[in-house]
C-alpha cells in the first residue's frame, strides 16, 4: 500500500474549499473564477458547473454526432472531412478510457467530484462545464497550422457540450467564490 504525502499548503487548501461547499459536495456546485489568466496570458472571468456528468454529455455528444447530417452543416471544412471528423470523433468517444497510472491517482486529492488539489503544490485545480466566460484582456496566441482534419474536428467540438469542459489551474494567492462564499486560497 502506498502513502501518500500531502503538503501543509495542500492541507489548507483542501480546509478551504470544503468549509466553504461543506453542503454541497455531492450535487451541483457553481465556481465563479475571476481574473484567471491562462497559459496564452489571457485574463478572463469564467462561471464553471463542476456538477454535471462528464459520462452523460458524452453519451448525449456520441449520440448527437451519430445523427449529424454534415451536408447541412455551414462550416469552413469541405463536407467529405467533415465526415470524416465525425466517424473519427464517435470512435474516440467510444474507446475504452486508459487507466490512470498509479503515479498520477497519488498525486492528487480529489476534494470531491471536479475539484481536486495537487498533493505538492497546493495548487487547485477545477473541472467542469464553462457555463460563460468573459475576456478581459486578450491573450497572445500563437499561430496553429493545424491540419484539414484537427480543423474539421474543432468545428464539430464547438457543437458538442463535452468541448465545453475545461480545466483551471488555480494558484494559492488567487480567489473564487462557490456557492456564495469568496474562496481565498
Amino acid at each position: 500500500m502506498t502513502t501518500i504525502q500531502v503538503s501543509t499548503k495542500a492541507m489548507q487548501v483542501i480546509g478551504l474549499v470544503k468549509n466553504a461547499v461543506s453542503n454541497s459536495l455531492t450535487g451541483v456546485t457553481f465556481f465563479s473564477i475571476k481574473n484567471y489568466t491562462n497559459s496564452s496570458n489571457e485574463v478572463s472571468n469564467n462561471l464553471v458547473n463542476v456538477g454535471i456528468n462528464y459520462e452523460k454529455s458524452k453519451q448525449q455528444d456520441i449520440e448527437f454526432l451519430r445523427n449529424l447530417d454534415v451536408t447541412k452543416l455551414d462550416a469552413k471544412s469541405n463536407k467529405i472531412t467533415l465526415e470524416k471528423a465525425r466517424v473519427e470523433l464517435i470512435l474516440s468517444f467510444e474507446k475504452p478510457n486508459e487507466a490512470i497510472s498509479e503515479g498520477q491517482k497519488n498525486a492528487y486529492t480529489t476534494i470531491f467530484s471536479g475539484v481536486k488539489v495537487h498533493n505538492e503544490t497546493g495548487k487547485l485545480y477545477i473541472y467542469g462545464y464553462r457555463v460563460s466566460k468573459t475576456v478581459l484582456i486578450e491573450g497572445e496566441y500563437k499561430t496553429v497550422k493545424s491540419s484539414e482534419m484537427t480543423i474539421a474536428k474543432n468545428e464539430l467540438r464547438k457543437l458538442l457540450k463535452t468541448g465545453k469542459f475545461t480545466q483551471f489551474g488555480i494558484e494559492v494567492g488567487n480567489t473564487l467564490t462557490a456557492k456564495g462564499e469568496t474562496i481565498e486560497l
